[in-house]
């Protein structure tokens, strides 16, 4: 008697193992094919297209002339004799008079990087001797710290315990 097998197993296979191992043999390589065709195409394409355009594209932002037109009065009319050159005149500035001196109306306060006055002279600040407060006998001696409450700080409750959550989780000990 024998008993039934482990395991079962495919049978050996037929053919090569290694490097240049097909299923059908060697494919020969073909000089003529090329691999990157669509790039060679597409990049002919980009030059071709790039040969028919412009030095610059049309802008709607011409250069602005002092009337704002594209070509300048000169070169349209081309007659020099009657346009008028434009004769500037230097003006002299308006001086306002006023009753009394400028004061303002909220004025800054005193002091370094707040008014409009120079900065002040440098004044040396004099030196600080420590004085200890001698405890006077008879008095009973103040407390150094004061608690400001009287209450601890205690953990945030579990959200398990909210009322809402164990309605949720267990129903039917909160029916009516």
């Amino acid at each position: 008697m024998i008993g039934p097998r482990n395991f079962l197993t495919n049978p050996i296979k037929k053919g090569r193992v290694g490097k240049n191992t097909t299923f059908g043999g060697q494919i020969p390589f073909k000089e003529g094919d090329d691999y990157c065709i669509a790039k060679v195409i597409a990049t002919k394409e980009r030059h071709y297209h790039q040969s028919k355009l412009q030095d610059k594209p049309f802008s709607q932002m011409s250069r602005r002339n002092h009337k704002g037109l594209f070509n300048k009065d000169m070169e349209v009319f081309d007659v020099k004799d009657q346009i008028k050159k434009i004769v500037r005149t230097q003006t002299a500035p308006r001086i306002a008079e006023h009753e009394r001196a400028f004061r303002p109306a909220n004025p800054l306060k005193k002091g370094y990087n707040g008014t409009i006055d120079k900065f002040p002279a440098y004044i040396e600040n004099p030196p600080r001797g420590l004085v200890r407060k001698r405890p006077v006998e008879g008095e009973e001696e103040k407390p150094r710290f004061k608690m400001t409450t009287n209450s601890y700080s205690r953990p945030t409750p579990s959200i398990a315990t909210s009322m809402k959550n164990m309605r949720s989780a267990f129903p039917s000990v909160f029916r009516r």
